[in-house]
Parts: C-alpha cells; structure tokens; sequence
C-alpha cells in the first residue's frame, strides 16, 4: 500500500462518519461535508490503486525486458562459439563500413 491509498481510505471512513453523524443530528452541512470528504477519500484511493498498478506493470515491463536480453545474449554467444570466423569477419566489416561512412565527410 502506498500513502495515497492509506489517507484515501482514512479520509473515506471519516466522510462516511461525518455523513451518518450528520443523518443522526438531521444537519444537512455535516452531511454535504460527509458526502464530500467520502467522495475525495474514494478519488485518492483510486488514485493510489492506479499509481500502484502502474508500478506494477513497469516492474514486469523491465523484468521481460531483462529475459529478452539474456535471451539474445545467450543466442549471439551461441552462434560466435558456433562461427568464431564468421563473427571477426562481420566485425571488421562493420568497422571497415564505419571508417568508410566517417572519413567520406571529412573529404569535401
């Protein structure tokens, strides 16, 4: 539980006190008051539900995010223990094909 939750809950049960004391006494102002601060204790409650879901969801988000890049991690190494060759090979392609792409600017 975080605090939006905790103090939506507590400003709920003291609107919905506020309400049937104002029932009781027939003041129409206490119970308005009730009615209001049982209202706004229901919205920081939601409010604190929705921040806590959220959360949630993020920590799963990263969590798959994390397996996803174990998971490649693992296949590229793999596939280099497989074709070491092949891999050196594309590594220097690649360098040669950025070497290439930076010194053309400098040319004109």
């Amino acid at each position: 539980m975080n605090s939006h939750q905790i103090t939506g809950a507590a400003r709920q049960i003291g609107g919905r006190l506020r309400n049937v004391a104002g029932q009781v006494s027939h003041d129409a102002a206490l119970r308005g008051e009730g009615v209001y601060e049982e209202a706004l204790g229901r919205g920081q409650r939601l409010a604190g539900d929705a921040r806590e879901q959220a959360v949630r969801l993020a920590d799963g988000a990263y969590d798959m995010g994390q397996e996803y890049y174990d998971r490649g991690v693992r296949a590229l190494a793999q596939q280099t223990r497989a074709h070491p060759l092949a891999v050196v090979l594309a590594a220097g392609l690649t360098g040669a094909a950025l070497a290439w792409l930076f010194s053309s600017g400098r040319r004109r």
